[in-house]
């Protein structure tokens, strides 16, 4: 395999409806990222989940709008997120790195260049960067930001050879499936051909803040020729693997038509 996959985990999948982290899924990315690297590839997550698993820890049901409060669920948050990546790294003789950024450090070309450096550093010691964006400390990330565009932007950054966005949805569809029964999976899409495509997006789920169309945005920024955008239903057994594999499932997303 041989190849640097970033893969980002998004906030459906990590918080269940019982009020806490959903551990089963993390012990089975966790798993799945085990088998990539056995492979001998490296892999770095972005995960969404702080502001979910802070809200679950203070028993809230609505999302705040308050800043200040969404900072501190982020701070709360982040705690119990990184620490159930840990234990579960661990068990499979893995350790995870906590790296916090913004969109801001891909603006400064020294800043960039820090983030490049440090995630070198964390593979040369056999650690799986787990990155998520800075919340508790930067306003503009609860404001603009969300983890599908930083997942693109620093796939980009460290040129990955793929970009794999794990969702609760089969993939990019041509309507909300969640209130269209005849809604379509569009098994492969190209960049090239998006204005011929009538995709009507349909909105974030309950705690996240992305929706299916920041997912596309993500894949613009870091498409290029020679790489690949997976958007898949990260519930579904061993779907990492299964897509590296070589198996059609979500959707998969190239810059061209593919021949």
């Amino acid at each position: 395999m041989n190849k640097l996959i970033v893969i980002k985990i998004g906030s459906s999948l990590v918080a269940n409806k019982e009020d806490s982290l959903d551990l089963d899924f993390i012990r089975s990315i966790s798993s799945q990222i085990r088998d990539i690297t056995e492979k001998g590839s490296e892999v770095l997550v972005v995960t969404s989940g702080a502001i979910a698993q802070g809200m679950k820890s203070w028993g809230m049901k609505i999302r705040p709008t308050e800043i200040d409060k969404l900072q501190a669920l982020s701070a709360v948050g982040q705690i119990g997120l990184i620490n159930a990546y840990q234990q579960e790294f661990r068990i499979h003789g893995m350790l995870a790195a906590q790296v916090l950024m913004s969109h801001s450090d891909f603006k400064d070309s020294d800043r960039s260049k820090n983030i490049q450096m440090s995630l070198k550093n964390i593979f040369s010691l056999g650690a799986i960067p787990i990155i998520n964006e800075n919340d508790s400390v930067s306003t503009e990330e609860i404001k603009h930001g969300d983890n599908d565009q930083l997942s693109g932007e620093v796939a980009k950054l460290i040129g990955a050879d793929a970009l794999i966005i794990l969702t609760d949805q089969d993939g990019v569809f041509d309507c909300d499936p969640r209130k269209n029964s005849n809604a379509k999976l569009i098994s492969s899409l190209a960049l090239s051909s998006m204005d011929e495509q009538k995709i009507e997006f349909g909105k974030p789920g309950e705690f996240g803040r992305g929706g299916m169309e920041t997912k596309i945005k993500a894949a613009k920024n870091y498409l290029q020729a020679d790489n690949v955008v997976w958007i898949a239903n990260g519930r579904a057994d061993n779907a990492v693997m299964n897509i590296l594999g070589g198996e059609k499932i979500g959707t998969k997303i190239t810059l061209t038509l593919e021949v």
